[in-house]
């Protein structure tokens, strides 16, 4: 039985075998995650073939004998893959795709846009620190802009719930960016 470290290395050098094992070993774990999105059997099969797609065709490019923890790899690419295509579903522009195309910096302003991409880096960290659940319930509500009620009702929680998670975010937030403020 290869570890899922060896198994990573050699997907990156092309082995279709190794992919199968990390397919077979994860598409539960991918499935559970998914179906919290969708009751759609389907669109969640087509979601796993995307994502498990997106491997593949990355895999050159991937240090993926760098991923330390293969199942939380799978859990925040599923996460991400979702958001992305239920943003587009609903047309919704998020905050972070604005933050990420940076403006193009004059010579002047360089010491500026390098400190705004280092806080960029750090707010990422930050939100990678914390538990998916916190991370959706924070995008929704102050990436995505919707209130605490509408964050409430797509996920099937009290408002109570959302205040507490965007709360514990908010408290994430303050601990990892102090030096930057």
């Amino acid at each position: 039985m290869f570890s899922d470290k060896d198994l990573f290395k050699h997907i990156s050098q092309d082995d279709p075998n190794a992919f199968g094992i990390i397919f077979h070993r994860y598409r539960g774990t991918l499935a559970k995650v998914l179906a919290r999105y969708s009751d759609d059997s389907e669109q969640v099969k087509d979601w796993m073939q995307e994502i498990y797609l997106k491997l593949w065709e990355n895999r050159r490019s991937m240090t993926m004998e760098k991923v330390e923890n293969p199942k939380a790899y799978f859990i925040t690419s599923a996460r991400n893959h979702v958001i992305r295509e239920l943003s587009k579903k609903k047309q919704i522009h998020f905050a972070t795709v604005e933050a990420n195309k940076l403006p193009e910096v004059a010579d002047h302003n360089l010491e500026e846009g390098i400190n705004h991409r280092e806080l960029w880096h750090a707010y990422k960290v930050a939100l990678g620190k914390m538990p998916a659940r916190t991370q959706e319930t924070f995008f929704l509500n102050r990436e995505g802009g919707l209130s605490y009620g509408e964050v409430a009702n797509r996920l099937g929680v009290s408002v109570k719930t959302v205040e507490s998670q965007v709360g514990r975010a908010l408290c994430i937030l303050r601990q990892e960016l102090v030096c930057y403020v």
